[in-house]
């Protein structure tokens, strides 16, 4: 991964995501991910490494981005791949192609992941004035009205799209886990095995 050193200089240079510096630090440094991801998943003679499939897909999750085809804008972008230490930035195809590929066996990694990051970054997790550390739960509407994806259907508010569950710890409200729902999906339908999960990584 590249070091960057913040200079004043002459030679001009704009971005709209500074940010991906300090997400790629965290990626690479502290989250067990990628790395788990080459050994569970070795590279393809040839092909990209599911290490820099995963570093631009979260790369364009947390600039807003959860499309595919979002991934052709960065391509050409060297601040993107050397914020995030991606060797080579994958086509849309390929992102797609090679997720869909791993994601049963990728899952258990991704959910372990969280809380390695968690403990391996030290985070401050700070409890109530009763001294008791907070685990808040909760289905909330992820409205996707107007479009055509998968599992997007009416939501208990009315609207059309996802019923997402999440469970953040601690007053920073560290995320343990984010499982995305059908909208149609009760929120106690699978809400003891998500309980069960959370509670152990807490």
């Amino acid at each position: 991964m590249k070091q960057f050193v913040i200079a004043q200089s002459k030679k001009e240079f704009y971005t709209s995501h500074s940010g991906l510096a300090l997400v790629g630090l965290c990626l690479n440094k502290l989250c067990p991910l990628p790395a788990k991801a080459i050994d569970a998943f070795p590279r393809k003679v040839g092909g990209i490494g599911l290490d820099d499939i995963l570093r631009s897909y979260v790369g364009l999750l947390t600039v807003g981005k959860s499309d595919f085809e979002a991934i052709t804008d960065c391509r050409d972008d060297d601040h993107f791949s050397q914020s995030l230490g991606v060797t080579r930035v994958p086509s849309a195809e390929t992102l797609r192609q090679r997720l869909d590929e791993v994601a049963p066996a990728l899952r258990p990694i991704a959910d372990a992941s969280s809380v390695g990051f968690l403990k391996k970054a030290r985070v401050t997790i700070t409890p109530l004035d009763t001294g008791h550390i907070p685990l808040d739960c909760d289905v909330f509407p992820m409205d996707n009205s107007k479009t055509r994806k998968e599992g997007v259907c009416r939501i208990y508010n009315g609207e059309d799209g996802y019923a997402p569950i999440a469970a953040y710890l601690g007053k920073e409200g560290w995320c343990l886990e984010f499982e995305l729902r059908e909208g149609s999906q009760h929120s106690q339908d699978g809400f003891i095995p998500f309980l069960d999960r959370i509670i152990e990584k807490a």
